[in-house]
């Protein structure tokens, strides 16, 4: 069987994930990346393969996989090595339906919202205003254009933070309430649930949103995360790919919007609890 090739950025989320599941498995791939920030994700041979503009693309014996959950599914039915799905039926249920509530419910225009906020506009904050302007007409999708331009012009203030953070606030006690039943998302096993919702998890930590389970909203969170943190398929997954100059930047962004977000936060979870 062929090596496959990933088409993937270090600081995807869903890239993340991917190479996690990658690791559990142990199969080494050929990496491709895709540099989002220069915006290789537009260009046309990657749009021949992805038409989405998205990352990760997997390319495994010809087959060209996209759309990260399918990825990893693939990933665990393809190859051999240890099974990362329940065979319990009831197990492999919580699994999916976990996956399903992170794809539907907070990926994307959810969890993209502080991200984009924060690091997207941190990051573009060099850029003239022609280069953004150039930056946010690539993106095909007009509904996320719109979303992105909002929160790049307005950071943190944009009006779609408040529900965001509220959602992920619920998101965060979901997840919580999964690991009142064992120590890992779904079973006995670290497994697809516990890639699919980590990089999530571990974004938000690191832009500052810590305060969704730090506030009691989440006790079983801060555990369920330095377990995952210690499997060595995340130095795999996450540290390999993040350079720390990038993790620096990232850091300094999410600092200087701390005083204001941390009240913001604070007022989401208790919002999600009345709600």
């Amino acid at each position: 069987m062929a090596q496959p090739i990933l088409y993937h950025f270090g600081a995807s989320t869903c890239s993340q994930k991917v190479r996690q599941v990658l690791a559990e498995k142990g199969v080494e791939f050929e990496s491709r990346v895709v540099n989002l920030l220069a915006g290789e994700q537009h260009a046309p041979g990657y749009v021949k393969l992805n038409p989405d503009h998205l990352v990760p693309t997997l390319v495994a014996d010809e087959e060209v996989v996209l759309e990260s959950t399918l990825i990893c599914e693939f990933i665990d039915d393809h190859y051999d090595g240890p099974p990362l799905r329940p065979a319990d039926s009831v197990e492999r249920y919580r699994a999916a339906a976990i996956t399903r509530f992170t794809d539907t419910r907070v990926h994307g225009k959810v969890s993209g919202v502080p991200a984009h906020a924060i690091l997207t506009r941190g990051m573009l904050s060099s850029r003239t205003d022609p280069e953004i302007d150039a930056y946010l007409a690539a993106i095909p999708d007009p509904d996320e254009r719109a979303l992105r331009t909002s929160l790049i012009r307005n950071g943190i203030h944009a009006p779609e933070m408040c529900e965001a953070l509220i959602t992920l606030a619920r998101f965060v006690r979901r997840v919580d309430t999964d690991l009142a039943l064992g120590d890992w998302l779904a079973g006995r096993a670290f497994g697809i649930a516990d890639a699919g919702v980590l990089p999530y998890l571990d974004r938000f930590e690191a832009i500052g949103l810590g305060g969704l389970w730090d506030e009691g909203n989440g006790p079983r969170v801060s555990d369920w995360l330095a377990r995952c943190r210690a499997r060595p398929s995340y130095a795999q997954a996450y540290t390999k790919w993040m350079p720390a100059a990038l993790a620096e930047t990232f850091a300094g962004f999410a600092q200087a919007v701390r005083p204001e977000l941390e009240p913001m936060v604070a007022a989401a979870v208790r919002a999600a609890s009345e709600g």
